[in-house]
């Protein structure tokens, strides 16, 4: 019983610490202490994390793979020619350029 009253005892003893109310919150400076320094600091470090992560995967997202680059080239260089704006020898050596 002794036992079970000690723990009881402190236990409590952090709530009827203050006795005069919520005033423990005073003595920390109104909130400029360590805390207020650097929580703003903390939120931009994670929104910058935030911000970098969405930057990445929109990037991965777009990646274009390397063979339909080619492939796109090519595409204009037969749509240039279908519109008329290189002759067939132009077409023949920019084709042979993009497929080396």
């Amino acid at each position: 019983m002794v036992r079970l009253l000690t723990l009881c005892v402190l236990l409590a003893s952090p709530a009827t610490a203050d006795v005069e109310g919520y005033g423990h919150m005073m003595d920390w400076g109104y909130g400029y202490g360590v805390g207020a320094m650097f929580g703003p600091v903390l939120w931009l470090l994670v929104l910058g994390l935030i911000v970098a992560g969405l930057i990445w995967l929109v990037r991965r997202l777009e990646h274009v793979p390397p063979g339909s680059q080619t492939s796109s080239a090519l595409a204009e260089l037969d749509m240039r020619l279908a519109k008329g704006e290189m002759d067939v020898e132009e077409y023949a050596t920019r084709k042979k350029a993009l497929s080396s």
